[in-house]
């Protein structure tokens, strides 16, 4: 009997290792997927913005109204919900949507605009488990009628200015555009103010440069842009902080008060190695604008 037990115990488990083995096998089997992982970030201003998803293919197949129906919740991709993140809070469609990961999802139209909805619950399965009341934000986006068929689902990010991007998706013949605005000038601001509490007193000066340079270039606020020239000045007088004083007085139609800065950064342009360095990076730059300021002043 102890025999026939033993001989029926090892007849169990090799049976049942002849049946895991297969189990396991496909389990760490690696072939391509029809909807492949994709992931798309990009930083607009101090936002960085990140988007993973499955890319499904069109494969022959109909799509809008078809596959995917209209006036339905849509995972707006393929296996888990499309997940897109936010560094810092964004305005999408005049609505404040607080930084965070969310769950995206599209409702699409026949006609017409469609719905993007940002979704709390970020860690779900298709559109299966969707619940209404997790929504943070609903807005309608545009819809346009693409030239060439798209045959993977695609994403992208792109910059307009420093402060509005855009969630860009394509697929088949149709491209869903999600333009989002965010505060960068401010943040900015708030950096540079917080690198001043803790930086070195002879950094100082350059930080208000930089500070007076950002306004200059991204928001045309003369007046906080002056300020921080001057702070730079009355910190260590250079070709940079009058050159970039001349530029925000000429901004605000002070013509005399931009050449007489231009004409003071000219005094600092021989003094030292790096003065000269940085004078002739700009010269041509300083020479031109001068000249029109001149111009234009008679």
């Amino acid at each position: 009997m102890t025999a026939m037990k033993t001989l029926y115990t090892t007849i169990v488990l090799f049976t049942a290792l002849c049946f895991a083995l297969p189990h396991q096998a496909m389990a760490q089997l690696d072939i391509p997927q029809k909807s492949p992982k994709a992931n798309v970030s990009f930083r607009v201003g101090l936002t960085d913005v990140s988007i993973h998803y499955s890319s499904p293919g069109v494969r022959g197949r109909g799509i809008w109204g078809k596959l995917v129906p209209y006036d339905r919740v849509w995972r707006a991709g393929a296996n888990e919900a499309t997940i897109v993140q936010f560094s810092t809070p964004v305005n999408i469609g005049g609505k404040q949507l607080p930084k965070g990961k969310y769950s995206l999802f599209l409702i699409p139209a026949k006609d017409g605009n469609w719905t993007a909805i940002f979704n709390k619950v970020w860690d779900q399965w298709g559109a299966y488990q969707y619940d209404q009341s997790q929504d943070e934000l609903r807005v309608s986006v545009a819809v346009k009628n693409l030239g060439e068929v798209v045959e993977h689902l695609r994403y992208r990010v792109t910059e307009k200015s420093i402060e509005q991007g855009m969630i860009v998706m394509e697929w088949e013949r149709k491209q869903i555009i999600i333009p989002f605005n965010t505060d960068a000038i401010n943040l900015s601001l708030k950096n540079v103010n917080e690198a001043l509490k803790t930086a070195k007193e002879d950094d100082k000066w350059w930080i208000h440069a930089e500070a007076a340079e950002f306004l200059l270039e991204n928001n045309g606020d003369t007046e906080r842009a002056l300020f921080y020239a001057n702070q730079s000045i009355a910190l260590k007088p250079c070709v940079r902080n009058y050159w970039v004083k001349a530029q925000v007085l000429a901004k605000k139609k002070d013509l005399a008060g931009a050449i007489a800065a231009a004409e003071k950064a000219l005094t600092f342009s021989k003094k030292d190695d790096e003065e000269k360095e940085f004078y002739a990076s700009v010269k041509t730059q300083m020479d031109v604008a001068t000249q029109q300021w001149k111009k234009q002043k008679k």
